[in-house]
């Protein structure tokens, strides 16, 4: 049986970010942070904050794209607000300050969005700089009436603080799934980023489930084994059945507040062709697995993923 484990982690070098890509992306995140607390305390007589790194950056999936940019998270979290909603600014004031305190800090301005506030960077040396954007979304963590912490996201319009939710957690839940391989604690990280390059080569103009939702059905799944290659064709395979309800797809649901389906902004169209990629990647794991032959086998595996797999 031929064994594909060190062509898989030699990918999963080449599609992550450098030690030099993080230590850069760490010092943006701090400029960035300390820019919002100096205004907050000098010019707009803010709230008391808190930023939390989250999303894929903190549980270390990041994955570079082919093309375009990528994203770091940073929450924006304000304290000391009480439970009840009249005392709360309106999320447009609060994303307001942040847009103004950011104002010239990169070559692009900030640009305002539902659930977040972006910075974006665009490299001055295209060869030795990474392109990405800095989004923050904006929090208010607050006691209920039972003294339980409770964390909301603001969103402009009419929903404003009205979604709970708890990105902390959910990096938590992430990290505690890793922990399932004790022998070897980053090897779910590997097989979200294997799954998220799977994606990006595959889905051509189809939209496919978010990076969150395929964390999520990979970490549920999760198939430890010495081999990588194994293990993500175990934990794929998993997921498919997890996924196939065979007369209609079945959800993938958050693991922490708000306990969203993460599958309900896709089409039924969306989510049939999502599923259909992902059997054939099922099904050509078991080809790989069963093959004799190491060429054979990586080239099975290469029809699946983009020309950084062998590069």
């Amino acid at each position: 049986m031929a064994d594909c484990s060190q062509v898989f982690k030699q990918f999963e070098g080449r599609i992550s970010i450098t030690h030099t890509d993080t230590k850069f992306l760490r010092a943006a995140r701090s400029a960035i942070t300390q820019k919002i607390k100096d205004y907050f305390s000098k010019s707009c007589n803010g709230p008391k904050l808190k930023f939390l790194g989250q999303g894929s950056f903190t549980m270390g999936t990041v994955v570079k794209p082919l093309e375009g940019e990528f994203d770091i998270d940073v929450g924006v979290y304000l304290l000391d607000y009480p439970s009840w909603t009249s005392e709360r600014p309106k999320v447009e004031t609060v994303s307001s300050w942040l847009v103004n305190a950011l104002e010239n800090h990169t070559a692009t301005a900030p640009i305002n969005k539902r659930s977040c506030v972006r910075i974006v960077y665009k490299p001055k040396d295209q060869e030795k700089q990474i392109s990405y954007h800095v989004d923050l979304p904006i929090y208010i963590e607050y006691l209920n009436f039972w003294d339980e912490k409770r964390i909301r996201i603001g969103i402009t319009g009419e929903t404003q603080w009205e979604r709970k939710t708890d990105p902390v957690g959910f990096t938590w839940w992430f990290i505690q799934k890793c922990k399932n391989n004790a022998q070897d604690p980053k090897q779910l990280v590997r097989l979200v980023k294997y799954i998220k390059a799977w994606k990006e080569y595959k889905k051509g103009n189809w939209n496919f489930p978010s990076g969150v939702a395929l964390t999520v059905l990979m970490a549920e799944n999760y198939a430890p084994n010495s081999r990588d290659d194994i293990s993500f064709h175990e934990t794929v395979r998993r997921a498919y059945n997890d996924l196939d309800g065979v007369f209609w797809i079945n959800s993938i649901t958050k693991p922490v507040e708000n306990h969203n389906d993460l599958l309900e902004k896709l089409t039924d169209g969306e989510k049939k062709k999502f599923l259909a990629e992902f059997e054939k990647l099922v099904d050509d794991g078991k080809l790989a697995i069963g093959e004799e032959d190491t060429d054979r086998s990586i080239s099975i595996w290469t029809t699946h993923f983009d020309h950084r797999f062998m590069n």
